[in-house]
């Protein structure tokens, strides 16, 4: 067999994989934002049965914008000074205040929106001033800077802990004033605050789930529900629909050359061979009492608050009979769609991260700036993709289930190649090139070395993709077939109907099946980690 042979042969899987990732992100992304120019890529053959291109309603591009630098104005500073708390003061609180974030981070937008809505629906608080003001734009940038607190405090954290006490000192020597002082600090730390401005805002303006339950309640024009709009009445309007989406990817790529420019104008190198870090002291009386207030505040309207309203309403009654029962049955449809999805997006995750291994040059780069790029399509605009791309006599599978679990895989794949690198790059080459030396076959190799040491971070990486993919909004609402509604959507549907007793039985049996599944998972880990472990000690 030739040399040239040998080397298509070699690389003819690599290919057939990024041809599959590609087909996955570029064909779709590159069909539905051609479309207002090529109409022909529309489905059924172009645009004219689906609504002409009339140009973009400035209302819900204006709303769009100011709620997303309202809500990154108003979690930036209150981040930092989180992180703060965290990296540079020492007390009793800091461990509740990061399972606050956490738990903030991980709660979908629209459940904490419900919890909201139910408090403020009880008839001592429906006609009040906080009423008024929540089932307003209020109420949405307050929403939207609770969920994008964890960004900017996670951002901040890293910049707070680079910051030496090397500089510290020099600052307290060279410059008097103290003022002076907190202003070199803070300068430090500008392009991390660029950065958790950035991702504030982005995340604020791709939310959907907030503008699918308040925004829609008040009927206030969004540009992410607008999308969903155009998509999903009759007649469909594709066209202004990928318009929409050229709206938040300019958005979003305003905000990160915003970031770009501060990352390169001030911008410092903080982490060098002299640095000496800075120990946690105990917070003052007053810093105790002021850390301790704004953690309770977060803690009661982050969590606890809308957290108890869902479960007093889960536990009551409904005195009038519903006309919407449960749908329990979405129950089963977001397990199978989550497991399928997470099992796949983890296997496809590890094969192209292999793939990326064994690359060079611009093949390497490629491949890891088309994972950048799927991780800042927001999940509203790859479902508008799909749906058009996938709407086609050529490729007919919308309105089945096999698209929805693609959709799930394509969205996922990004993250888990970010959290699967590290243990990948862990495990050298020289194991797999020693077991080739000896004979042994590609599946014996992948089943006696490679996957007793990948099995741990691989389960790890299901049960992140698990969590994500069972509780999703945005590519759910636009792809789900008929029949088989996953949990985001049958709650929404509820909460769109003011079912709020209903919809937190619904919320609550889902939060506790996916955390009995992730359980059983990590009991399985850890019950394959025991006899390992157990054999490391004797030898």
């Amino acid at each position: 067999m030739s040399r040239v042979s040998l080397r298509l042969r070699g690389g003819l899987p690599g290919g057939l994989l990024l041809l599959v990732f590609a087909g996955l992100f570029v064909y779709p992304i590159a069909r539905l934002l051609l479309l207002p120019w090529l109409p022909a890529l529309g489905p059924a053959g172009g645009v004219g049965a689906h609504g002409a291109v009339a140009g973009l309603p400035l209302d819900a591009v204006g709303n769009t914008l100011r709620l997303g630098l309202a809500s990154a104005l108003l979690a930036v500073p209150l981040g930092v000074a989180f992180a703060w708390l965290l990296e540079r003061r020492r007390w009793r609180g800091n461990g509740a205040l990061t399972l606050t974030l956490w738990l903030l981070f991980l709660t979908p937008s629209y459940l904490l929106t419900t919890g909201w809505q139910i408090v403020f629906s009880l008839p001592a608080l429906h006609r009040g001033l906080l009423a008024a003001l929540f089932f307003g734009q209020p109420g949405i940038v307050a929403l939207l800077a609770l969920k994008g607190l964890p960004f900017a405090a996670l951002a901040a954290r890293s910049s707070w802990r680079a910051v030496g006490s090397e500089i510290i000192d020099a600052a307290r020597v060279h410059v008097t004033a103290r003022g002076r002082r907190w202003g070199v600090l803070l300068r430090l730390l500008l392009p991390a605050a660029g950065s958790a401005f950035a991702v504030v805002f982005i995340e604020s303006i791709q939310e959907f789930g907030i503008p699918a339950t308040l925004g829609a309640q008040i009927h206030l024009p969004i540009v992410t529900y607008a999308i969903y709009q155009r998509l999903a009445t009759t007649p469909v309007d594709f066209a202004n629909a990928a318009l929409f989406c050229w709206v938040l990817i300019a958005l979003a790529a305003a905000a990160a050359l915003v970031h770009l420019y501060l990352g390169s104008r001030y911008g410092s190198a903080l982490v060098h061979g002299r640095q000496r870090r800075v120990v946690p002291v105990p917070c003052s009386p007053l810093e105790r009492a002021v850390a301790a207030t704004a953690a309770t505040l977060l803690l009661l309207l982050g969590v606890a608050i809308p957290g108890a309203a869902v479960v007093h309403a889960a536990l009551g009654s409904d005195a009038i009979a519903s006309a919407i029962p449960v749908p329990w049955d979405s129950l089963f449809y977001s397990t199978v769609y989550a497991m399928v999805g997470a099992l796949l997006a983890a296997t496809l995750a590890l094969l192209l991260i292999a793939r990326q291994q064994r690359a060079r040059g611009a093949a390497a780069h490629a491949l890891d700036l088309l994972t950048l790029g799927n991780m800042a399509i927001p999940g509203l605009v790859l479902g508008a993709a799909y749906l058009i791309a996938f709407n086609s006599r050529l490729l007919p599978l919308y309105g089945t289930p096999a698209l929805l679990v693609i959709a799930y895989v394509a969205a996922q794949v990004p993250m888990l190649i970010r959290f699967l690198q590290v243990p990948m790059r862990q495990v050298h080459g020289s194991l797999s090139d020693a077991a080739r030396l000896h004979g042994l076959p590609w599946l014996r190799r992948a089943a006696d070395i490679h996957a007793p040491l990948l099995v741990s971070p691989f389960l790890w990486g299901w049960i992140m993709a698990f969590g994500q993919i069972f509780f999703e909004l945005p590519v759910s609402e636009l792809l789900y077939p008929a029949g088989g509604a996953p949990v985001g959507v049958a709650i929404v549907s509820l909460n769109q109907s003011l079912r709020y007793t209903e919809e937190a039985r619904l919320a609550l049996a889902g939060i506790g099946l996916s955390l009995l599944v992730a359980a059983a998972v990590a009991a399985v880990l850890r019950a394959a980690a025991l006899p390992q472990m157990t054999k490391e000690i004797a030898l």
